[in-house]
């Protein structure tokens, strides 16, 4: 189960199923911005274009250094900027010209686009064509697991009368499972209770005495949503006591079963594994009215508002769910979610995929974080306006209750870690408790604590009997087995590779604590533990970064877990009219690039940079073009998320290839045709940035000849 706080892993993820690099810390999915106007703290110092080269010499002397223990991985070198800014590294995956120039005749699409979709492995035109326009075919709904099966039981308990218990979990994705069950089993005319546990007095998962309790009350059949998979003790006591149970969950399973039908993406032979819960009660919908029906579609909004809040990957199914949910929320008739979007100011008309992470889930999640989510629940569920606003606002006070106590353990946990000493601080995982910490929201902050460093983090809250812990981990360490490895010391424990939870006896903490960081010095390096950006596409030079390329790139939305925004790399730049905004926590400044303005950036949280960032060096900046609007006006702005100390020998290589390009083909330098060819440069032809070429991306890493001599 992962939630909305957990914003730290989704780009991991994401890096991890495209196949690139890690980036730690940086959210898919943007979060409101901060207004870029206001009281600014300038530095004066003009842009100069003065050459700063470290090594000068009369020819580039240096060839291909030997292969790199990992490919297609640049470090930004450590003169410069870079040990100061801890910035980490970028990645850049290859892209074959022939697929990416197919795209742009057959698509209509820029080159720069073009490249983001090869890369991202859609260099097929019509596999392309499918993906921006987001209608991929529905998976035949019966391969998910027991779906015929699971599909007569449920009809039979609803010929015979038998009252049936949907039994969810209390996240977003479980709270709206629960809703779109109990909506689908009153269109097939089945009496429907439903139960969703209380994460304080239950935990997460089916516990054997609901069970019973549901048993004894006459209740005939429980349908378990986002949950269920690995319930395989309380299921067999269930049908002792005469108790049917259908599972439906997307869960990684145990090594056995529950003895009953389970429509689950794990076992299957559903050809996309990567459903969230309420994606997998929506296909058993499918398979009761029909592919085509439109009774599950009525109900595509809350598909939505649980694909995008469960951070499953925004790609295949998820993605044709998402798009046709997301316009499905815009003219949503259901009162409760009308009410929300009014209480999280969120307009109907323009809400995406970020109003849904950052202003939707966070709000419906409060409820089972700080209470209990029989609210959330019920604001789904009501027909009345006036229930709605009171339901929509009481969630709006617990959500500011819950930013509250997440910000307190936040900087209670910060200060722990930075008062241990340096041998603790240098571990490879951390383990960080707290005797009064609050258990709903130590996983948001757990993934706040792997943003700043690093580095996995399992959180631990103090409770009544066995303490409670969250944990939040980066792509190159399977959080997982690692409980697993440490499962001595833990009571109940679950999850998967990047996010799991635990409960712990107090006196294991600390040796809990060294076994979890000895596990990760087993499988992590230094460099695992390094930030890293995967870009998506390098600006050439000259490139318009234009409203038309902001609305070009929009089209690869809703982004999210498997399918971020867009990172583009404009390298060798200026930054001017450097300033601070937001009180001093964001950094604004325009780009230059060859003496021209290439547009305005901010940068959000890098205002403290502003003292390191000189106006006089030259910089790559990974960012993400998007459309800001102010006053009125709509223009395009560079939200940049990294900056880089370009390469020192970067001007001068560049200076060499220059003159290289103008002398007669014979007379030029072998390794300059080679990059020449590399990039496919000709005279009339589309403009590619040096950076595009591997054997370019080497030079600049090999060591310069005088350095080498030396």
């Amino acid at each position: 189960m992962v939630e909305e706080g957990d914003l730290g892993i989704e780009e991991e993820l994401a890096s991890e199923l495209l196949g690139g690099g890690r980036g730690h810390g940086l959210s898919l999915l943007h979060p409101e911005p901060p207004p870029t106007q206001g009281p600014v703290k300038r530095v004066a110092s003009p842009v100069t274009c003065e050459s700063r080269l470290r090594h000068e010499s009369p020819a580039i002397a240096n060839r291909l250094p030997p292969p790199a223990r990992r490919r297609n991985r640049f470090r930004p070198p450590a003169p410069v900027a870079w040990l100061h800014m801890h910035e980490g590294t970028w990645t850049l995956a290859d892209c074959p010209l022939d697929a990416q120039s197919e795209l742009v005749r057959e698509l209509g699409i820029s080159e720069l686009t073009a490249a983001v979709l090869v890369r991202r492995g859609y260099s097929d035109a019509v596999v392309a064509r499918r993906f921006l326009d987001g209608e991929q075919p529905p998976h035949d709904p019966f391969l998910l697991g027991d779906m015929e099966a699971a599909c007569a039981q449920i009809r039979a308990a609803v010929e015979q009368g038998r009252r049936i218990c949907v039994h969810g979990d209390y996240d977003v994705d479980g709270i709206a499972a629960t809703t779109l069950a109990v909506l689908l089993l009153r269109e097939l005319g089945a009496e429907v209770a439903w139960h969703l546990p209380s994460r304080f007095d239950e935990g997460y998962g089916v516990r054997g005495e609901t069970l019973a309790r549901l048993a004894d009350e006459g209740c005939g059949l429980v349908l378990t949503v986002d949950c269920g998979i690995t319930a395989v003790a309380e299921v067999a006591e269930a049908r002792e006591r005469g108790l049917d149970v259908v599972v439906t969950d997307h869960h990684r399973p145990a090594e056995t079963l529950p003895d009953c039908p389970i429509v689950a993406t794990r076992p299957s032979e559903y050809p996309f594994p990567e459903l969230c819960g309420t994606g997998v009660v929506y296909k058993l919908g499918q398979a009761l009215f029909g592919v085509d029906s439109e009774i599950p579609r009525r109900h595509l909004d809350l598909v939505a508002l649980a694909t995008i809040a469960d951070v499953v990957p925004l790609i295949d199914e998820n993605r044709s769910l998402a798009i046709a949910g997301l316009r499905a929320l815009a003219r949503t008739a259901k009162p409760g979610l009308r009410a929300l979007m009014q209480s999280a100011g969120v307009d109907p008309a323009t809400v995406d995929a970020g109003a849904v992470g950052f202003r939707l889930a966070p709000r419906l999640n409060a409820a089972g974080r700080l209470g209990h989510p029989r609210e959330a629940l019920e604001l789904f569920l009501t027909e009345d306006p006036a229930e709605a606003r009171r339901l929509a606002d009481s969630l709006e006070e617990l959500n500011r209750e819950r930013q509250a106590v997440e910000g307190r353990i936040l900087r209670e946990a910060v200060a722990q870690v930075e008062a241990w000493p340096p041998e603790q601080r240098a571990r490879r995982a951390y383990a960080v408790a707290g005797a009064d910490w609050h258990e709903g929201v130590i996983g948001i902050v757990a993934s706040r604590l792997v943003e700043r460093y690093h580095r996995p983090v399992v959180l631990i809250a103090g409770t009544d009997g066995d303490w409670k812990g969250s944990g939040r981990s980066i792509p190159t360490f399977d959080l997982h087995a690692a409980l697993g490895a440490c499962a001595g010391l833990l009571g109940r424990w679950g999850g998967h590779r990047a996010a799991a939870g635990l409960s712990i006896a107090e006196e294991n903490v600390d040796a809990f604590a060294e076994a979890f960081a000895e596990q990760a010095a087993t499988v992590l390096d230094e460099e695992d533990l390094a930030p890293v950006a995967s870009i998506d596409a390098v600006v050439a030079r000259g490139a318009d970064l234009s409203l038309d390329l902001c609305a070009e790139l929009a089209r690869l939305a809703p982004f999210g877990l498997g399918n971020p925004a867009p990172t583009l790399l404009a390298p060798g730049c200026g930054l001017a009219e450097l300033a601070t905004v937001g009180d001093g926590k964001h950094l604004r400044f325009r780009v230059r690039r060859d003496g021209r303005d290439a547009g305005s950036a901010i940068a959000f949280g890098l205002g403290s940079r502003l003292e390191v960032l000189r106006p006089d060096a030259l910089y790559d900046v990974a960012f993400r073009l998007e459309e800001n609007h102010w006053n009125g006006t709509v223009a395009p702005q560079l939200v940049v998320r990294r900056i880089y100390g370009t390469a020192p020998r970067y001007r001068e290589l560049r200076a060499w290839l220059a003159a290289e390009w103008k002398k007669p083909e014979s007379a030029r330098d072998a390794e300059a045709i080679a990059i020449f060819d590399e990039l496919r440069i000709v005279e009339g032809g589309p403009r590619r940035d040096l950076l595009e070429s591997a054997r370019f991306r080497g030079l600049l890493a090999a060591e310069p000849p005088l350095a080498a001599a030396a």
